[in-house]
């Protein structure tokens, strides 16, 4: 991956993508006056109700009822109104910063990671029920096949009461997921969560973690600055000590000092699996304030250099391990 810095990035918005912005923001404040007219239409229609209500003794009801209804109704047409000017955004100015930090990536705005990614890594428990995505970016980094994409994934209860059944969705995670090739087999899996219960129960929390015999086993490490901020659970106590030596340590500590926000891995297979939670979406465009401004751009620019870094954070393209367990290749690491 180039090797692109801020300063290399002011330049490319001043030159490149400054006159696309501008360009965008005629489709912006037309995409703006077409959601403020529905939402005094709905307005309106509320309003209607009120008085109706009023008028006949009618009660709340009907009023609940109707702004209910516009609520729902107002959230699907939102969507719908604002869907072309967002897939230009991502063509005409995502696609472009991807292209300026790496030229070799490939882009795919309306797709995502696939679930069995997901699912396969372990990280986290429970199945979704329902698994979303978008801004889907695949390629190779230096020797180290990568991809990523947000995702939200969620699973459903039900609950009954006297008005009848309801459904409700609860997150699994959200935010950045990003899958990455090693060049080993990993024999179990390994995986790497925020140590909550630690920061929250001390020691009475490490008891806990040792009694959660699902996730395999729970491994303790050398490194207290790890122990501080993640839990580990292996199949395996010997490889996944193997895999996550000291200098790799203390890149996912670096990493999610960083990120600055809650930080999931795994192995397992032959990929490490990283999420990074957020709980914004990561490349969508603002509708409701100007985006020509170089600091909206920045922001992009950050989120996509973090993610496209996880290779280099992490020292992927050494290719440090070898076929066997336990053996490194010499002057690595």
């Amino acid at each position: 991956m180039p090797d692109r810095t801020l300063s290399d990035f002011a330049h490319f918005y001043a030159t490149v993508l400054l006159q696309e912005l501008k360009s965008l923001e005629a489709a912006r404040k037309a995409t703006l006056r077409h959601v403020g007219l529905v939402c005094v239409m709905g307005g309106a229609l509320v309003a209607a109700s009120i008085a109706v209500s009023a008028g006949y003794h009618f009660g709340f009801g009907p009023i609940a009822a109707v702004a209910l209804l516009v609520a729902s109704a107002g959230g699907y047409i939102y969507r719908y109104l604002i869907e072309d000017y967002v897939e230009q955004f991502k063509t005409r100015i995502i696609s472009r910063i991807i292209a300026f930090i790496d030229p070799t990536l490939e882009y795919w705005p309306s797709q995502h990671i696939g679930q069995s990614h997901f699912v396969e890594s372990g990280i986290f428990t429970r199945t979704p029920d329902r698994f979303r995505g978008d801004d889907y970016v695949k390629g190779k980094i230096g020797s180290t096949p990568i991809e990523f994409s947000e995702i939200h994934a969620e699973y459903k209860s039900e609950s009954h009461s006297s008005r009848g059944r309801r459904r409700h969705w609860h997150t699994i995670f959200k935010g950045l997921f990003f899958a990455a090739d090693f060049n080993k087999q990993f024999a179990g899996r390994t995986v790497v969560l925020p140590d909550t219960a630690h920061k929250v129960l001390g020691a009475a929390g490490d008891f806990f973690q040792g009694l959660n015999k699902s996730r395999g086993e729970l491994v303790k490490l050398e490194d207290p600055e790890f122990e501080k901020i993640f839990v580990v659970y292996g199949d395996d106590q010997i490889e996944a000590r193997y895999i996550l030596s000291t200098s790799l340590m203390e890149r996912i500590v670096k990493f999610q000092r960083k990120t600055g926000r809650p930080i999931f891995l795994s192995f397992v297979g032959t990929q490490v699996h990283v999420g990074v939670a957020y709980s914004k979406a990561l490349f969508e465009p603002k509708v409701f304030s100007g985006i020509a401004g170089f600091k909206n751009v920045e922001t992009y620019f950050d989120d996509l250099h973090l993610a496209l870094g996880i290779v280099e954070d992490l020292n992927l393209n050494t290719r440090i391990w070898t076929k066997q367990p336990g053996v490194e290749e010499p002057g690595r690491g």
